[in-house]
């Protein structure tokens, strides 16, 4: 329609829908980084070998209770997400095997990710630290930080939490404002009428 702004187009859920799925971008967090435990029983990690030389194979097993159905079973190494699979109905162990290099050295950890009801997505606790030495290789860390911080700077982290909740406290305002609009706009038009662009 001329003269209506293309926002107004939207059905009046449509801008809330678009705000609340910008802020669940903002807010999922990382498993692997998370500075809290999830809220879902931790799996177990089996390593297969605690030290391996470069060229050679080894094996991650990562097994999740049985209560569980898992969209996606995440390998952590030193904090950072390594691998991911995604998750199989009534399946509960899931292997990966990986070469070694020297950059395989590090603590290994996984965990995973499910959608309640809600379709919101829940992480699992992670599971406790599997350490693999790579004799010859070297690494800023070789052992889980005992009280880990964010991965990122305090600062973004700060900023990137403070526009998520302006974000979430700002949708159902402008919810409510397009509502009116659209209300209004429908009130003061009426059959056969002719809408007259805007003029600038």
């Amino acid at each position: 329609m001329l003269g209506q702004a293309p926002w107004a187009r939207l059905s009046p859920s449509g801008p809330a829908i678009l705000l609340l799925a910008l802020c669940a971008v903002l807010t999922t967090q990382d498993i692997c980084n998370s500075t809290h435990d999830g809220d879902l029983t931790a799996p177990a990690l089996f390593l297969n070998t605690s030290s391996a030389q470069e060229g050679e194979s080894f094996s991650l097993r990562c097994t999740i209770d049985g209560h569980s159905a898992p969209t996606r079973i995440v390998f952590c190494k030193d904090r950072m997400e390594a691998h991911s699979l995604k998750g199989e109905l009534g399946k509960l162990i899931y292997t990966i095997t990986l070469k070694v290099t020297k950059g395989s050295k590090g603590t290994y950890m996984c965990g995973y990710q499910l959608k309640d009801d809600n379709n919101r997505v829940r992480s699992s606790a992670l599971s406790a630290g599997r350490i693999l030495d790579v004799p010859g290789s070297v690494t800023a860390s070789t052992a889980w930080p005992s009280s880990p911080g964010p991965a990122m700077p305090l600062e973004v982290w700060i900023l990137r939490s403070a526009l998520s909740l302006l974000l979430l406290l700002s949708a159902p305002i402008i919810t409510l404002l397009l509502e009116r609009c659209s209300h209004g706009a429908h009130k003061a038009r009426q059959p056969g009428d002719v809408p007259v662009p805007m003029e600038l």
